[in-house]
C-alpha cells in the first residue's frame, strides 16, 4: 500500500487539475443532476411493492446493524481505532439497499413514499463525501463505548436502526421511532461526545465529533427524537407571536427587547425551543446569548450562522441530492455567474485610461485554460501508466512466480491434478445451502432476544432477594415481577422451553414467581384474620336488636352468634391453609412466624372451637383440627364417626376420626386461651409467682385479664 501511495497521489492530482475549469457550480459531477441512477423515479405498479421494500430494508439492518456494534468495539479494545472497514461497508449496504429497491436497475422503485429516500445515493460519493458515513464511522464507531445501553428492552439496536434508516425520511422515522426510555440513553451520548466546552472533558472523543451540531442537551435532546411527528430542526418554524419565547418543556413566556433580563427565562425552561415571531432566526452558537441560542432577525447577525440540523439526525443532506455539502462551499468562499474576467472587471475604477493587463490578455485566455487541461491530462496518464506497470508486476509474481508454486503445493493434489478418470467426490462438489429467508433470520433474532431479556429479568429478580419480596398486604408487586412474568410468557409462546438455557431459567423463574404469591396469600390471610382477635376469647358476640328485651338466651341470638363465629372460623382456617401452602416454598422466615403467632392465638382464644372440626390425634397427643374442607359427623345408628369432604356424595370409612394426612391437620393451643393476671399486668410481679394460675405476660387486643386467687390447702 505504501508504495501505491505516490502514484495514487499523482493521479489524483492530475485528475484534479484537468477537472478544475468544469467544476465551477455547487453539484458534483455525475451523470445525473442528483447523482443517483435516474433523477425521476416512479413506484412500481405491482402488488408486492411493499414486501418487497419490507425485506430489503430487514437484509440491510441485519448486514450492518446486526455487527456495527459489536465490530466497533472489539476494535476499540484491541487497540486498534476505529473500524477499519466501517466506511465501505456502511457505503456497500446502503447501495446494495438501493439497487434492490430499483426495478432491474430502471427508475421504477419499489416501496411506495417508504423507501422514495433510499433510492436517491451514489456508493462512491458516499464513500468520499457523505457526512453520514463519517460521522457513522470517524464519531460514532470510535466511541460506542461511551453508548452504555442495557439489554432489556432491546434500545441499542432500536437507536442504531434510527440513525441508519429511520432518519433518511418521514415514513421512515415514524417506523423506527425512538421511544421516550430509548431517548434517554442516545442522549446521554450525544451529551458526553457532543458538548462544544464540556466543564469535564471525556477523554478519547475524536475532534470530528464537535462539527456536527448534536443536540448535546438532555431534554432538549429527548423532547427532539421522542416526539410523535419527528422534526430534526423545530426552530425553522418560529413561535407565531413577535415577542412569545417557546422553551423545551412547552411553557411560553413574554420577552421584552427593551429588558434583556426577560431573554434568560427558559434557562429554567431546559433551554430554548422556539423564537419569537419577530426574531425568527436561531443561531447555531448554543452560548451565544446566556447560555443559550440567540434569537435575532436575520442570519447576518448570528456570528456563527443559523442553526442547522445535526448530520446525525437530519432527514435529508444536500450531498443526498448530488450538492456540495456546506462546509465546502464555505471553504471555496462565495460563488458567483460571472466569469473571472467580468468579476475583475467590476473591481475596477473607472478610469479613462488605456487598457488593462487582463483586457489585453482576454483574448488569449482559452490559450492558458487549454494549457492547464493538457498538463493534468498528460500527469494523469504518466500516473496510471506508472501503477500499470507497477500491478502488472505484482500480477506476473502472484500468478507465475513462486506464489503460485505455493498456491499448488497447499491444494489438494487429488483434486488440483486430477486426469478426469478418477472418481468424483459428490460431497465435495455439491452446490452451497440456499441463503436463509429474512423471515427465518428475524424469528432466529426475535428468539435471541426473548433469550437474552428472560436472562436479564432473571438478573434482576435475584438482585431483589429469593424472599421477603413483599413487605405488607396490598403493597404493588415489584418491577422485577413484571418483567420476569413478561420474559417467561414470551418464551414460551415462542416455543423456548426445551432449550437448554430457557428450561432452567423457567423453572428458577417460575418458582421465585410462586414464592412471591405464596407471601402475597400468607399476608392477606393475616390481615383478613388479625381482626378476629378483638372477639375471639368474648362469649357473647352480638347484641339484642331491642334494648331491655330477652336475647342472649333465645334462638335467634345463638344463631346469630354461630354465623359470627362461623365467619371467624373461615378466616382462621383460610389462615392455615396460607401457612401449610407457605411451608412447601422458601418465604420470609418473619413473614411465616407472624402468621403461624397469631394462627396459634386465633385458635387458642376462640372461645367453643366446632366440633365438626376437631378430632383426637391418632398419635394420642390431644386434640387436632381438621384441614379446610373437611368435616366430622357421627352416624346417628351407631354412634361410630367418619369424615367426609364438602360437596361429596360419599364419606370417609366408618369408625376412622382421621382420614387426612397427619401433616395437614392444625394444633389446637390452649396457653394463649388462659386470662393474663392483673397483678402482673400492674407490677409486672406476682405474689403467688409460678402458682399463680394466670399467665404473666403484657396483655393483648382481645386478652381477658383476672386477680390472681390462691387457695390454701
Amino acid at each position: 500500500m505504501h508504495r501505491l501511495r505516490r502514484p495514487l497521489l499523482l493521479c489524483c492530482t492530475g485528475l484534479w487539475v484537468s477537472l478544475w475549469p468544469l467544476c465551477r457550480g455547487q453539484r458534483f459531477t455525475c451523470e445525473t443532476a442528483s447523482c443517483a441512477r435516474h433523477d425521476v423515479w416512479e413506484p412500481v405498479p405491482f402488488a408486492n411493492s411493499t414486501e418487497v421494500c419490507q425485506d430489503a430494508q430487514l437484509r440491510a439492518l441485519d448486514e450492518f446493524v446486526s455487527i456495527f456494534p459489536q465490530q466497533c468495539r472489539e476494535w476499540a479494545a484491541a487497540g486498534m481505532g476505529p473500524w477499519g472497514d466501517c466506511r465501505k461497508k456502511y457505503c456497500e449496504v446502503l447501495g446494495h439497499l438501493a439497487g434492490n429497491l430499483s426495478h432491474q436497475g430502471s427508475n421504477l422503485y419499489y416501496g411506495g413514499d417508504e423507501c422514495r429516500p433510499l433510492v436517491n445515493f451514489n456508493q462512491t460519493l458516499c464513500e468520499t463525501s457523505y457526512r453520514d458515513a463519517e460521522g457513522f464511522c470517524e464519531c460514532l464507531c470510535p466511541t460506542m463505548g461511551h453508548l452504555q445501553i442495557p439489554r432489556v428492552g432491546a434500545c441499542e439496536e432500536k437507536i442504531m436502526k434510527f440513525l441508519f434508516l429511520g432518519r433518511r425520511g418521514y415514513e421512515l422515522s415514524q417506523k423506527y421511532a425512538l421511544s421516550g426510555y430509548c431517548s434517554d440513553f442516545i442522549c446521554e451520548y450525544f451529551g458526553k461526545v457532543g458538548e462544544p466546552n464540556p466543564p469535564y472533558p471525556v477523554a478519547g472523543i475524536p475532534p470530528i465529533c464537535k462539527t456536527y451540531d448534536l443536540p448535546w442537551r438532555l431534554y432538549s435532546c429527548i423532547e427532539l427524537l421522542s416526539r410523535k411527528n419527528y422534526t430534526p430542526e423545530p426552530w425553522l418554524t418560529p413561535y407565531p407571536a413577535d415577542s412569545i419565547l417557546e422553551c423545551t418543556d412547552a411553557t411560553t413566556h413574554e420577552v421584552d427587547i427593551r429588558h434583556i433580563d426577560t431573554w434568560g427565562v427558559c434557562g429554567n425552561h431546559k433551554f430554548r425551543w422556539r423564537c419569537p415571531q419577530g426574531f425568527p432566526i436561531m443561531c447555531r452558537d448554543p452560548y451565544g446569548c446566556s447560555g443559550d441560542h440567540c434569537c435575532e432577525e436575520t442570519v447576518d447577525m448570528c456570528p456563527l450562522g443559523e442553526r442547522v440540523a445535526s448530520t446525525f439526525l437530519a432527514i435529508e443532506l444536500p450531498e443526498w441530492r448530488g450538492l456540495w455539502p456546506p462546509d465546502w462551499i464555505a471553504a471555496l468562499g462565495p460563488t458567483t455567474t460571472l466569469g473571472a474576467y467580468d468579476r475583475f472587471k467590476q473591481n475596477l475604477r473607472t478610469t479613462t485610461g488605456g487598457p488593462s493587463f487582463a483586457q489585453q490578455i482576454a483574448d488569449y485566455a482559452w490559450a492558458g485554460t487549454a494549457v492547464l487541461v493538457a498538463i493534468g491530462m498528460t500527469c494523469s496518464c504518466l500516473a496510471c501508466y506508472y501503477m500499470g506497470v507497477i500491478n502488472t508486476t505484482y500480477v506476473r509474481k502472484v500468478v507465475l512466480g513462486p506464489a503460485r508454486l505455493l498456491n499448488a503445493y497447499q491444494a489438494d493434489p487429488v483434486t488440483f491434478f486430477a486426469s478426469g478418470k478418477l472418481p468424483r467426490d459428490k460431497k465435495r462438489e455439491a452446490p452451497l445451502p440456499p441463503m436463509r429467508p429474512a423471515h427465518e433470520i428475524e424469528e432466529e433474532r426475535k428468539d435471541k432476544e426473548a433469550v437474552a431479556a428472560l436472562g436479564d429479568a432473571w438478573d434482576l429478580a435475584t438482585l431483589k432477594g429469593m424472599r421477603h419480596l413483599i413487605d405488607a398486604h396490598g403493597d404493588p408487586d415489584p418491577l422485577q415481577a413484571k418483567l420476569l412474568r413478561d420474559a417467561i410468557r414470551i418464551a414460551r409462546a415462542r416455543g423456548l422451553q426445551a432449550r437448554n438455557p430457557v428450561a432452567d431459567l423457567l423453572e428458577k423463574g417460575e418458582r421465585w414467581l410462586s414464592t412471591l404469591e405464596a407471601e402475597k396469600e400468607l399476608l392477606k390471610a393475616v390481615e383478613e384474620a388479625r381482626p378476629d382477635l378483638r372477639w375471639a376469647s368474648q362469649v357473647r358476640l352480638t347484641q339484642p336488636p331491642v334494648l331491655g328485651k330477652p336475647w342472649h338466651a333465645t334462638t335467634q341470638s345463638k344463631a346469630a352468634e354461630a354465623q359470627v363465629r362461623r365467619t371467624g372460623w373461615t378466616h382462621i382456617e383460610g389462615l392455615r391453609a396460607a401457612v401449610q401452602a407457605a411451608r412447601g416454598r422458601d418465604i420470609s422466615e418473619s413473614h411465616m412466624n407472624e402468621a403461624e403467632v397469631l394462627l396459634q392465638a386465633l385458635v387458642a382464644r376462640t372461645h367453643e372451637l366446632p366440633a365438626d372440626r376437631c378430632v383426637l390425634d391418632p398419635d394420642g397427643f390431644g386434640v387436632k383440627l381438621l384441614p379446610r374442607g373437611q368435616h366430622r359427623a357421627v352416624w346417628p345408628v351407631t354412634g361410630d364417626s367418619y369424615t367426609f369432604n364438602e360437596g361429596a356424595k360419599f364419606g370417609g370409612e366408618m369408625g376412622v376420626d382421621v382420614s387426612a394426612p397427619k401433616e395437614l391437620l392444625g394444633d389446637a393451643a390452649t396457653e394463649d386461651a388462659r386470662p393474663v393476671c392483673a397483678e402482673w399486668a400492674k407490677k409486672s410481679t406476682c405474689k403467688a409467682g409460678r402458682d399463680c394460675p394466670w399467665r404473666h405476660c403484657k396483655p393483648q387486643v382481645g386478652d381477658s385479664i383476672r386477680e390472681c386467687i390462691l387457695f390454701d390447702m
